[in-house]
């Protein structure tokens, strides 16, 4: 699965391309890609036609589109959440444009207010079929942070304003437990997987067995501190 700096890297590229267009159609291509999706294809497809993409947002490794109508977008509509599996793309494509052979969803977008090129199509491509979309209720996070609702029990990761360092270790000391497999805890902190989480440690000089009730704090200040740092570089230069 994705972790944050490749969401991330996501999310920018779709955030230039889809955010104010009006969502025209929506095709379904395979019923696992909507399996989520209480209603199924028919009940995506009903509920997104005519919105328009207000924003694209991410937590962690978890990314979501902002969808809404009216004066006041992003003050309603939902949130579709898109799990991109172990496989799963997004990518921009011209209107009539071959299909990927793995295509599951197939959005048909109108230019924004302000957009002065045509309409573009946003694909789902998904070779596994372990990823999905679907709407989701918004809810309020321990943070005061509103997000989806399935989101919720997801920690702030390092680059969101509610993310509370301090805190965080504190709850990280509270454990007893390896170090390596609460850095995967997307509960403590979120968007580490196994690649940053290595790499952070070995920065850090600490070995991923470590339990963590016997690491300092100033010790997991370091390490913390190399999350953002190595995750940063990775967004830098694309995942």
């Amino acid at each position: 699965m994705p972790e944050l700096p490749e969401v991330e890297t996501i999310r920018l590229g779709l955030a230039a391309h889809i955010v104010g267009r009006r969502i025209e159609h929506v095709e379904v291509l395979h019923p696992r890609a909507v399996r989520r999706q209480a209603g199924g294809a028919v009940d995506l497809i009903a509920r997104l036609r005519g919105l328009t993409i207000t924003d694209v947002r991410r937590r962690g490794k978890y990314l979501w589109l902002n969808v809404g109508s009216g004066e006041k977008l992003t003050d309603d509509g939902w949130a579709v959440v898109i799990h991109l599996g172990m496989s799963g793309q997004l990518l921009i494509a011209e209107p009539g444009a071959p299909d990927e052979v793995h295509l599951r969803i197939r959005v048909n977008l109108a230019p924004g207010a302000d957009d002065a090129s045509g309409p573009v199509e946003l694909w789902f491509v998904d070779q596994r079929t372990f990823g999905g979309w679907f709407i989701d209720d918004w809810a309020i996070d321990a943070a005061g942070v509103r997000v989806p609702e399935t989101i919720t029990h997801i920690a702030p990761d390092p680059f969101e304003p509610s993310y509370d360092q301090a805190q965080v270790i504190t709850r990280i000391r509270a454990k007893h437990t390896e170090i390596k497999r609460v850095l995967l805890d997307q509960t403590v902190i979120s968007g580490v997987g196994n690649i940053y989480a290595d790499e952070s440690l070995w920065r850090a000089r600490l070995h991923g067995t470590r339990v963590t009730d016997r690491i300092s704090r100033p010790k997991l200040t370091e390490l913390l501190d190399a999350v953002a740092d190595v995750m940063r570089e990775a967004i830098a230069v694309g995942g």
